[in-house]
């Protein structure tokens, strides 16, 4: 009985973890064709609590998040994270200038960190997919003078690189290698880690295990995909746990 069951499991798993890839290009997909409207920087007011007219100087009631998409993502992928994060009060930025995260890390942190100053943007946290999560390091080291980014939240980054990158079919893709200058560099910065969480997915068909990150607190979720994972009530959870910690624990609500 036990046998049968046993060789009937494996079968079982496979075909769901195939449904969940089908699922999970499906919801790229469909983000792609609904970002395509999005075109300038949305960001919310920050308003202070009630009964407390003109709010309090000392006591921080919301965080200010920056979203940063991964590579091919415009700034629209990440939208119902944002309208999630809006609709709780806190101060939403995207950047569509970084177009669909084509350039190199070092130019795409570039570009990011002079659109931050323009806001005035100060210990602001980073949430990032992908390939945002390691422009949102260089942003907390190589701009660390700037103060811009105080910690980061980063879900299906492969810190470790992607073993498979170097065969990939354009060089933006091929840039993520575990033995590129520029992974290399960012690996050997181990001063900020402390200040990032990272998420990864059970099965991430792209990037695989590499989401970890040595000295940084590392998160695996039982879920299936490399996009479809930005949607999902556990990430949306630890989210919530992230902004709630970044509130130092006051019982302030994020979600």
């Amino acid at each position: 009985m036990d046998t049968a069951m046993g060789t009937t499991a494996a079968p079982r798993e496979a075909l769901g973890v195939a449904g969940g890839f089908v699922l999970d290009w499906g919801y790229a997909l469909w983000r792609q064709v609904a970002s395509v409207a999005r075109g300038r920087v949305m960001v919310t007011t920050v308003h202070p609590p009630e009964g407390e007219p003109g709010g309090s100087p000392t006591r921080k009631t919301k965080v200010d998040v920056v979203l940063i998409p991964g590579i091919y993502e415009p700034a629209g992928f990440m939208d119902p994270l944002r309208r999630r994060l809006q609709e709780r009060g806190h101060r939403v930025v995207v950047l569509p200038e970084l177009g669909y995260n084509r350039r190199t890390i070092p130019e795409t942190a570039d570009v990011a960190a002079a659109r931050l100053r323009e806001l005035g943007m100060k210990d602001a946290v980073v949430i990032a997919h992908s390939k945002g999560g390691l422009v949102g390091k260089l942003l907390m080291t190589a701009y660390a003078q700037d103060g811009l980014v105080a910690r980061m939240l980063a879900v299906g980054t492969p810190f470790e690189g992607a073993r498979y990158s170097r065969y990939a079919p354009t060089r933006p893709l091929r840039s993520f290698y575990p033995g590129h200058p520029v992974l290399g560099s960012l690996a050997k910065n181990l001063e900020v880690n402390a200040r990032i969480v990272s998420v990864g997915a059970r099965v991430d068909p792209l990037v695989g295990r590499s989401t970890r990150l040595e000295g940084g607190s590392n998160i695996v979720l039982p879920v299936t995909g490399h996009f479809r994972i930005l949607e999902s009530p556990e990430f949306m959870a630890v989210v919530d746990g992230f902004l709630r910690d970044e509130l130092g624990g006051s019982g302030e609500q994020a979600g």
